[in-house]
């Protein structure tokens, strides 16, 4: 039976609060913050961005994760739950801790790679290299190392597409490229890039396969049919608004018929 979706302040049993407190622990949220109508507050001791707050029902049988990240809150796959505590931006609600627990670690992992902190780790590296030829080829591979981290984590270090999962075979894929992006927030924003596996990011980088805003292969006309059986039942990508955006931008590049 599916926990009761709606909030109620409680007193935490010292047990249950035990629980929430190694959850934090575990999953990188390790600064505890206080207690407040039932809910514990806890931050990265990393700064990772975004406070987090975790609750449960006195019986155990509903327990409560709340996010601050508004990206993490747009993006974490979860049931919602009511009422959202004041400054927090989304709360959700599972039957048991081990759903809470992974939707805590997919929040961290969120939160790691989605802007803006790439960006800072990304321009505190190179904040002392100036404008010469030697500095922005400096800039670009520190800058590719930290997206290809990014995209790692944000897509659980796996090809979508394929499932390929070993790390040699695998390319962090810009959609709009790296020397047409116009910031280095674009250059580092993981909604700018796919993980794909090798033979896909050499077809997508080429222009000879796209995606639709469902996430569907597109095939150019150009692509031979031995690459296309090569390239043949891909699973759909699960696609946000921003990498639809951009998608739209490459299949325009491409000439790719509408969709």
């Amino acid at each position: 039976m599916a926990p009761s979706t709606q909030f109620r302040a409680r007193a935490i049993p010292a047990a249950l609060r035990s629980e929430l407190e190694e959850a934090a622990f575990n999953h990188g949220y390790r600064r505890f913050e206080g207690e407040a109508d039932g809910w514990l507050y806890f931050r990265s001791d990393i700064d990772v961005p975004g406070e987090i707050a975790l609750a449960v029902a006195a019986d155990g049988e509903a327990w409560f994760l709340c996010v601050e990240h508004p990206g993490v809150a747009a993006e974490l796959e979860a049931r919602p739950a009511a009422p959202v505590p004041v400054n927090m931006r989304a709360a959700f609600v599972f039957a048991d801790q081990g759903p809470m627990r992974a939707a805590l670690h997919r929040a961290y992992v969120l939160a790691t790679t989605l802007p803006t902190m790439p960006l800072h780790e990304f321009e505190a590296e190179v904040a002392g290299l100036g404008d010469t030829e030697a500095d922005r080829l400096t800039r670009m591979r520190i800058g590719q190392a930290h997206f290809r981290r990014a995209l790692l984590a944000y897509w659980s270090g796996r090809c979508p597409l394929t499932g390929v999962d070993e790390p040699a075979l695998l390319r962090a894929s810009h959609i709009v490229p790296w020397a047409e992006c116009a910031t280095d927030a674009e250059r580092l924003d993981v909604h700018n890039g796919l993980l794909l596996a090798a033979h896909w990011d050499a077809a997508f980088d080429a222009g000879l396969v796209s995606f639709s805003d469902t996430g569907e292969a597109i095939f150019s006309t150009a692509l031979g049919q031995a690459a296309r059986i090569m390239l043949s039942n891909p699973g759909p990508l699960a696609l946000t608004d921003a990498h639809r955006t951009r998608l739209a931008w490459h299949r325009e590049r491409y000439g790719f018929v509408p969709t």
